[in-house]
């Protein structure tokens, strides 16, 4: 069995992910998908899109400057496109935002070097072995249990604190985070990844380098950790006599 394949299993039987495991790896030309026999992906999507459309459907995904620009601010992270000149304008006018508060934003997103890479390869975790190649990033779309089992077990294994910081409009940097070093990295969905991804109510949105997530995920194991964690006393307690509950359901 192969490394990803392995952590792609252990990721779905120890924290019984909701979707696939998804990698994410950078390439620095468009050729060099076709190289690996990766299309690119024939509609202008989110990258948020992608990120989820591989997970709910296990699709293998190759992206482009031209296909990963529905949100300008995916194309701006991984570092394909400059936002357009007219983006600030909008932002004032349509969001009631001010030139400093825009100013900040843009410089405080996490994003990969402009023009370092044209292409990304998105798709299952597993698929990476039959490429034979790694990912740069292991996305994880996960509720605040599963978060707080990988982190636990991250700090536990390593005894590093993981990173996160938030500016409300950009959840897809969690891909530029990781792979400048800030991993792993912990954010919660954006509005547009709510709106266009479907990213739900209990869900937050986590990025592994593929070494790090091992050491979590054999921390885990180790010590027998895994979804749902087995913390929950209740399961083990008789009743409490003094509430309502208990009235309704007791024999006396």
């Amino acid at each position: 069995m192969g490394r990803c394949l392995e952590i792609h299993n252990t990721l779905i039987n120890v924290l019984r992910l909701r979707g696939e495991p998804v990698g994410v790896k950078m390439l620095e030309r468009v050729e060099d998908l076709e190289r690996l026999g990766v299309k690119p992906y024939p509609k202008n999507l989110a990258l948020c899109q992608y990120l989820k459309l591989s997970a709910v459907y296990g699709r293998t995904i190759g992206l482009t400057p031209d296909n990963v620009d529905a949100c300008v601010v995916g194309s701006f992270i991984l570092g394909f496109r400059e936002p357009p000149p007219d983006l600030e304008k909008r932002w004032i006018e349509l969001f009631s935002y001010s030139p400093e508060i825009f100013k900040k934003l843009v410089e405080n997103l996490h994003r990969i070097e402009m023009g370092k890479y044209r292409a990304a390869i998105v798709a299952p975790l597993k698929v990476f072995d039959l490429k034979n190649i790694e990912p740069d990033v292991v996305f994880l779309a996960v509720n605040s249990a599963q978060a707080y089992l990988l982190l636990v077990g991250y700090f536990d294994a390593t005894g590093y604190k993981p990173s996160s910081d938030f500016n409300g409009h950009a959840a897809c940097e969690v891909i530029a985070a990781v792979i400048n070093g800030r991993s792993p990295w912990l954010t919660i969905p954006c509005g547009g990844a709510r709106g266009i991804a479907e990213a739900q109510d209990d869900e937050v949105w986590m990025g592994f380098k593929l070494d790090q997530l091992e050491k979590a995920l054999n921390r885990l194991k180790s010590v027998g950790l895994r979804y749902p964690p087995s913390l929950y006393e209740m399961l083990t307690i008789e009743p409490s006599p003094e509430h309502l509950l208990t009235k309704l359901i007791s024999r006396t």
